[in-house]
């Protein structure tokens, strides 16, 4: 099989079985991965756009029976767009994978369209859209401009965050990365395979956005205190804790998401200090007898703040998403809360640009529970680099929301909310 052919059914499972391309990483050979995956996820950063350039082309729409050819259209002109392939070479590649799958008739039809597509190259390089239910999300909360900004963030590959476990100026220096004041270090220029990024083997250090990082920046005197990890995997926040020298208790309803986890700690050599549970979340802490120093409750959420990394996630996500789990976050948040000893912190956080999902839920909560408060938050000082403060936009009224577009000379950020909540003294 041809790579590129390997490609456009790759686009096919993700985008009709919902499946995320790193679950599929693995099928493609070492060496043609770092194609694969900037082909298939810059496909999926600009898919509204390009269909729409696509449609002016079509005479009619393509029959349900040929659909895969939208997926050769929408790979073949990513590539002749976004990529270095001389435009003869993608245009011949495509056609012959059209003709294989689903006949001559239809490869001349790909032929024509493909053809058309080299003189769009510099209008494209500057439009983004997300598809119109993603749009629809965001309209809830946020302004047109704000819309705007986010989606500007589709136009470029998001740089790696790496979390360091030891001494971070001496990574950052050897990887030639960028060092944020919290301890992050970003790379600019990646390899697709992770595991090649020197330090990888040794378990200097994990990957972890940025955003991602913040919660757990909210507990202070981690050492030696009990923390509860809930719905840990794949387990970014649970190596922070373990390395600030908390006695972790991780927990995670997958048993395949928990055994990434351990993997994941253990090349770290963090395990010294960690308990896993395989179990629900509610169950478990309707069951535990257990009370906590701090815990943490990163809630299963719509992942929406994620779209920079993970494209997937802006033709999977509807409203009904959003609504979907709502009612999982409130009981996950109350029963955390009961668990909590009385001079302790619990921080909620989602990856979700939801309100929903994270602000108007711990309203919520606050209501209901008037015995707790938000903590204040203390990131006003935090440097991303040296003279760079933090956002200001990003702290609102106590609680730590971010935004794709926050920090956009640097590549950005993940879209994240947090709240740190205590017993009012």
């Amino acid at each position: 099989m041809s790579l590129r052919l390997q490609c456009v059914l790759t686009l096919k499972k993700i985008l009709e079985e919902k499946v995320f391309f790193n679950a599929l990483k693995s099928d493609f050979k070492v060496q043609d991965t770092a194609f694969a995956n900037k082909l298939i996820l810059t496909a999926l950063r600009r898919k509204t756009v390009i269909e729409n350039l696509l449609k002016t082309y079509l005479n009619k729409k393509i029959p349900q029976k040929n659909k895969i050819l939208e997926y050769v259209l929408l790979l073949g002109a990513t590539e002749i767009l976004y990529m270095d392939t001389p435009d003869y070479a993608a245009i011949n590649e495509y056609v012959e994978i059209s003709k294989n799958l689903v006949g001559k008739f239809s490869s001349s039809m790909v032929n024509a369209v493909l053809r058309k597509i080299p003189p769009h190259k510099q209008e494209m390089q500057n439009k983004a859209s997300f598809p119109f239910a993603f749009e629809q999300i965001l309209k809830q909360d946020y302004s047109k401009e704000q819309i705007s900004l986010m989606e500007q963030m589709l136009l470029s590959e998001p740089p790696l965050d790496l979390t360091p476990k030891g001494s971070p100026q001496v990574l950052a220096q050897k990887l030639n990365g960028t060092l944020f004041e919290n301890s992050t270090i970003r790379l600019h220029h990646t390899k697709a395979n992770i595991a090649s990024i020197e330090g990888y083997d040794e378990g200097l250090w994990w990957v972890q956005d940025l955003a991602a990082s913040l919660p757990v920046c909210l507990l202070k005197n981690l050492k030696d205190k009990k923390v509860l990890d809930l719905c840990a995997a794949p387990g970014g926040k649970t190596a922070q804790l373990l390395s600030k020298g908390a006695m972790v208790t991780a927990l995670d309803i997958s048993q395949e998401r928990l055994k990434t986890l351990k993997e994941n700690i253990a090349r770290l050599k963090l395990e010294q200090n960690l308990t896993t549970v395989c179990s629900d979340g509610i169950k478990y802490l309707k069951e535990t007898t257990d009370s906590f120093d701090f815990i943490l409750l990163d809630a299963p959420c719509s992942a929406t703040g994620t779209f920079r990394k993970h494209p997937e996630v802006l033709h999977f996500k509807t409203i009904d998403d959003v609504k979907a789990l709502l009612s999982l976050q409130q009981s996950l948040l109350i029963e955390a809360a009961k668990h909590l000893k009385k001079d302790g912190t619990l921080v909620y956080c989602t990856c979700s640009l939801a309100k929903k999902e994270g602000e108007a839920q711990i309203k919520k909560f606050l209501s209901e529970h008037p015995d707790f408060e938000l903590k204040p938050l203390k990131f006003q000082n935090l440097k991303i680099t040296e003279g760079e403060i933090l956002d200001k936009t990003i702290l609102d009224k106590q609680v730590l929301r971010t935004l794709p577009y926050h920090m956009k000379d640097f590549g950005g950020i993940d879209g994240f909310f947090a709240a740190a909540l205590a017993y009012k003294k």
